[in-house]
């Protein structure tokens, strides 16, 4: 059962990475463990791309020592997405617009039929001996930081839609005891199903990168094993279990 205490959670003004910080310590720390900071030097998300990482955002990364299979480890990157989404949702529902989940690990809005990323997740796990010794999970939300000029088409920040600021402490605690939630009590089939409900599964075409090649395609499903399934333009059907789904 995990339960996360004020005693498992690392407190830093200023570091180069939580996510790096986390690996470092994973081997002698207790399930739960948390760092968590106010800016990032050295943010980074999936490929190693810079996650930038101002005062004002929420940035931390969890330690975990899950009893389950290594082919299982997709499930809790969806159970962190569905403890954001639900947490994001609490100050997103007071406005018009709507928050979705992009596989396979993105948290997304939709603004003026354009959607922009609100938070991210990032991974990563170290195995032996074909068994899960720990697996460190980040977290970046844009809360109340601004964002460069750059992203301004790609992200977008909680402050941006909700035209105040909301304190980190409040989006961190709820987003806490969501996970445990469902890292606790929700099965894989009960996380899959909300998972899907939730997702971005657009009626048009999208481009798929995967290993630097790209697809052009439709979104069929999001299948049981964490893989995304897509109709290729050659009428063609592929699954791939990593990759970014690029949306207009």
């Amino acid at each position: 059962m995990l339960k996360i205490t004020n005693n498992k959670i690392i407190r830093l003004k200023k570091i180069s990475s939580t996510q790096d910080y986390a690996k470092i310590i994973a081997d002698k720390s207790d399930e739960g463990t948390i760092i968590i900071t106010e800016i990032q030097t050295k943010g980074r998300g999936r490929y190693e791309r810079k996650w930038d990482s101002q005062k004002g955002g929420l940035y931390f990364s969890i330690i975990l020592k899950p009893q389950i299979n290594i082919n299982k480890t997709f499930i809790l990157t969806y159970k962190m997405a569905l403890a954001i989404l639900d947490t994001l949702k609490y100050f997103v529902n007071k406005t018009e617009l709507k928050l979705f989940l992009k596989w396979p690990n993105d948290i997304v809005i939709k603004c003026n039929n354009k959607y922009k990323k609100i938070s991210g997740i990032l991974t990563e796990s170290s195995i032996k001996k074909n068994k899960i010794n720990w697996i460190v999970i980040g977290i970046g939300i844009n809360a109340n930081n601004k964002l460069p000029k750059s992203l301004n088409h790609i992200a977008i920040s909680l402050k941006e839609i909700t035209k105040r600021n909301i304190k980190i402490e409040f989006i961190f605690s709820s987003l806490i005891k969501h996970f445990e939630k469902y890292y606790n009590k929700y099965p894989t089939n009960k996380v899959m199903e909300k998972y899907r409900e939730n997702s971005i599964i657009p009626e048009v075409p999208i481009t798929f990168i995967n290993n630097q090649n790209k697809y052009t395609g439709k979104i069929r499903k999001i299948r049981n094993d964490g893989g995304i399934e897509l109709t290729l333009s050659d009428r063609t059907k592929t699954i791939f279990y990593s990759g970014d789904v690029v949306l207009s």
